[in-house]
């Protein structure tokens, strides 16, 4: 058992930067957020279909059977992958095979081969495997930097040059807006929805346990509204508000719980509004923002480093907070509210707008906001 579990949270961690990696090398940057947003809806209507799948195997004789509806639906999507095309940055990288790579581009574009919108995508690809194939620093790709990408992002001190200052702020952008939803407590909150509810609003055990039932049901429809938004309003607007709306929620419970039970409604409000608006602002958003701030040639490594700093700081928190909340109470969300209020600061002040824009497009934005001389071909 341990060592199933073992392997399934690899295999879980291994996807969850693939379905990142692939929608951004795959998907017309049009539609590229509506896409990966719908990320955020399919892991929560999985969830929900599989606990449900999984209640009638909860007794004695029937538990080890649990996991059946789980292989049922990673069988089905292996069929299904089995006719989905690879990645034209994979293919012009292993194969060098420019026109496997345009088929696969046109087939997930929803264009002919010929079409001229493809030419760019491609051009990306093509680039970012001259830039993977040198080192000399005056190569001509459309990305010229010496180092790999963990010294670009860890080691200022060697990377010093202007393209490496760019990209490392980049970069750290996009793990920041995955560790602030982290720190907005809904991931954690989630989890103890109960516990806030029961122990600390002061509502019945049933109450608390039905509260929280319906609220990760109405989670469902709010994942939907990013797919429907965040091509058209963008990436800012969905995080900046939902941050903002974070920290006022948090706020009521904290005023609330400390009210007493006489403000339980409150703290329920308070609670709900949290976990459902981050479902459909930064908590989708912060699944793809990263991937959109890196280079083709830097993004599987890039995006493999921030996803570790995100699990080992989901990790780190979640351990935490409940201890502290059975100490202090109501006084443990400042753990969320004060790293929140910082954050949104940050976003508000760095934060790009990714949409409908290419890589080379954002990066540009960056040095000019850094008044670095230094430009990427868009």
């Amino acid at each position: 058992m341990k060592k199933t579990r073992q392997l399934r949270s690899l295999a879980n961690g291994v996807n969850s930067v693939n379905a990142t990696v692939w929608i951004v090398e795959c998907a017309p940057p049009e539609i590229r957020g509506r896409m990966a947003a719908m990320q955020e809806f399919f892991m929560a209507a999985g969830a929900l279909v599989t606990q449900a799948l999984g209640v009638p195997f909860s007794e004695d004789h029937l538990w080890p059977y649990v996991f059946v509806p789980n292989i049922v639906f990673v069988l089905l999507s292996m069929g299904l992958l089995a006719f989905v095309y690879e990645s034209p940055q994979y293919i012009m990288e292993k194969e060098g095979n420019k026109t496997k790579a345009r088929r696969a581009l046109a087939a997930y574009h929803g264009v002919s081969v010929d079409d001229a919108s493809i030419e760019a995508e491609l051009r990306i690809c093509e680039d970012s495997v001259s830039r993977r194939s040198t080192n000399v620093k005056n190569a001509t790709c459309a990305i010229q930097t010496e180092h790999d990408s963990v010294t670009v992002i860890f080691m200022p001190w060697k990377a010093r040059d202007d393209t490496s200052k760019v990209i490392r702020e980049a970069a750290w952008l996009g793990v920041m807006v995955k560790i602030a939803y982290v720190f907005t407590g809904a991931r954690c909150l989630r989890a103890f929805s109960t516990f806030i509810l029961y122990d600390l609003g002061g509502w019945s055990f049933d109450s608390a346990l039905y509260g929280s039932f319906v609220t990760s049901l109405l989670r469902l429809p709010f994942t939907l509204i990013p797919v429907f938004l965040v091509d058209r309003l963008g990436r800012r607007p969905l995080m900046i508000t939902s941050t903002v709306i974070s920290l006022l929620s948090l706020t009521t419970m904290i005023v609330a719980i400390d009210l007493g039970p006489n403000f339980k409604v409150a703290t329920l409000i308070g609670l709900s509004v949290l976990l459902l608006i981050t479902a459909c602002g930064i908590g989708s958003v912060s699944r793809f923002y990263a991937a959109e701030l890196v280079p083709r040639s830097l993004l599987i490594s890039s995006v493999s480093i921030l996803t570790m700093f995100e699990a080992m700081t989901k990790i780190a928190v979640e351990f935490a907070w409940y201890p502290i909340a059975n100490v202090i109470g109501a006084q443990s969300l400042l753990m969320f509210l004060i790293p929140t209020a910082f954050f949104l600061l940050i976003m508000w002040a760095f934060c790009p707008e990714t949409s409908k824009r290419t890589v080379n497009e954002v990066l540009n934005e960056v040095a000019m906001r850094k008044n670095l001389k230094v430009s990427f071909p868009t």
